[in-house]
């Protein structure tokens, strides 16, 4: 019982020194030091200057990111309304992971202005690191097939004689990517709520998935096969475009063993 009230106690001062420290960096703990010589004028003025200093090191860590991972390829001056609206929002990015990734969406805007909406900035603001990398997976487990919007393949239905319709999935969840994740993706409104199913793939004539570097040609042996996928938002199919991990090796080897039954599957 005293080991743990001296436990408690510990967790106390350390959510105590936590806030304090937070608090003198963001020039707030003017109250917390008892009767201040300077007025609350004079520390919202000091508050002031640290909040622009902060953004400017902000802008400036991520320019020097951009610069960093530039190549003297040719480029071309972005939108100035594009770049205007990048920094009034990159402005306030202090965790150096997302630094680094708008830094990167800096880089590709030199290389190819237009590869990057203001929407998609818009959305991308107010996603925490947290959300990126469930981003970031959802990217990595993605493909397309007849046409560039990307998709979450996760499944196939069929039809038989005996048994109906018959459905076959994989889990998501398995490769890092919970139904928590997916909802969260939902409300980011990166992905379309349902679950989707393409057309009939017609049978002998070969579809084949893009799963980044990878590619597979599925060459289905009967009718009646119809895919299961999750599809991305147009904002969403921008901002995974952004991120260019490839499929997990875990995640392909359950993909193939899934559709191998379907027919012949080349590229496995």
């Amino acid at each position: 019982m005293t080991l743990k009230a001296a436990t408690l106690d510990h967790k106390i001062r350390n959510r105590k020194s936590l806030l304090l420290q937070l608090a003198e960096q963001r020039g707030l703990a003017g109250l917390l030091h008892g009767d201040s010589p300077l007025s609350f004028g004079a520390r919202f003025e000091i508050r002031r200057q640290l909040d622009e200093a902060a953004r400017q090191k902000n802008l400036e860590t991520i320019v020097q990111l951009a610069h960093r991972a530039s190549s003297d390829d040719v480029g071309s001056e972005p939108d100035p309304d594009w770049l205007s609206h990048f920094l009034a929002l990159a402005e306030n990015i202090r965790h150096p992971a997302m630094q680094q990734f708008w830094a990167g969406i800096l880089t590709q805007e030199i290389a190819r202005p237009g590869h990057c909406s203001i929407p998609a900035l818009n959305c991308l603001r107010q996603m925490t690191q947290k959300d990126a990398l469930l981003l970031q997976r959802a990217s990595a487990l993605s493909c397309h097939f007849g046409d560039d919007q990307l998709r979450l393949l996760f499944g196939y239905q069929h039809r038989t004689m005996l048994q109906g319709l018959r459905q076959h999935k994989l889990s998501l969840g398995h490769h890092r990517l919970s139904y928590a994740g997916l909802l969260q993706l939902f409300e980011l409104g990166l992905l379309h709520q349902s679950e989707l199913e393409s057309g009939e793939l017609p049978a002998g004539a070969p579809l084949r998935l893009a799963l980044h570097s990878r590619q597979l040609v599925l060459t289905p042996a009967r009718k009646g096969v119809r895919l299961l996928y999750y599809r991305f938002t147009s904002i969403g199919n921008e901002l995974a475009a952004l991120m260019s991990d490839n499929p997990p090796g875990d995640y392909l080897r359950e993909l193939t063993e899934l559709l191998a039954p379907l027919g012949l599957l080349e590229g496995a």
